[in-house]
């Protein structure tokens, strides 16, 4: 059992489980992939709330379960692009219980979730990102004597970062669970902005000197052009006086 109190938040949690994992990852700077096998089995329990600048927030959770998971995440990027996707393959069997919420200058976010019994199942999701704006998408599928529902919504402004977000299960022998959520970078955004008004700014202040130099050429031209005249003029006048 641990605890924790400052003058703006308070927290404590339990925890009497044992886990243990193995996985692997290869890959480099543009693109990877990773397997990892999980097993935890035991009770856990937290409860924390406060402060944090001007939002406060709450959030508690409960679990006493036996659960195994297979994992795969995968993941590409270049120039500004990204693609994210994983896959989470398990079987559980026990009590889970989570809530949370969040209120003040950056939005709004809450959510709850529960479930009991025993289930097999299936969790995807993929995230696409470009230039500044991530979507990201969710689903999954369980069967099994068990009991779930939950959701969660979220409407937030951090760091300069708008996102919002929507998430739902609901399970009774068979579930089906679906989420979305949509994240823009107004730093990101901003920075390409200013980068394409930099790259304007010189482009035209680049226009008075190619018109200058095209005046100098049309004007060139016209000397020449004038003096071919004159000259074919000059050539006229002496084939008619000869």
């Amino acid at each position: 059992m641990e605890a924790s109190a400052t003058k703006t938040s308070a927290s404590a949690s339990f925890s009497n489980s044992v886990e243990a994992s193995v996985g692997a990852q290869v890959g480099n700077e543009n693109a990877h992939i990773g397997v990892e096998a999980t097993f935890k089995t035991g009770t856990e329990a937290s409860f924390a709330a406060g402060l944090d600048g001007n939002n406060a927030y709450i959030a508690a959770s409960y679990s006493d379960t036996t659960e195994a998971h297979v994992r795969v995440d995968a993941g590409a990027q270049s120039h500004g692009i990204g693609a994210q996707g994983t896959a989470d393959a398990y079987v559980k069997t026990g009590t889970e219980a989570e809530a949370h919420a969040a209120a003040g200058q950056n939005g709004v976010a809450a959510g709850a979730e529960a479930s009991i019994g025993n289930a097999a199942g299936v969790d995807a999701a993929a995230t696409l990102t470009v230039s500044g704006v991530e979507a990201s998408v969710g689903a999954g599928v369980s069967v099994g004597e068990h009991f779930a529902a939950g959701g969660s919504a979220e409407a937030t402004y951090t760091d300069g970062k708008a996102t919002i977000g929507l998430t739902g299960d609901v399970a009774a022998l068979i579930g089906v669970e679906a989420d979305i959520s949509l994240t823009v970078d107004t730093n990101k955004i901003v920075s390409d902005a200013n980068k394409v008004a930099d790259t304007t700014v010189k482009v035209v202040n680049e226009v008075p000197h190619v018109v200058n130099d095209a005046n100098k050429a049309i004007t060139n031209v016209a000397k020449e052009a004038d003096k071919g005249l004159k000259k074919a003029g000059k050539d006229i006048k002496k084939f008619f006086h000869r």
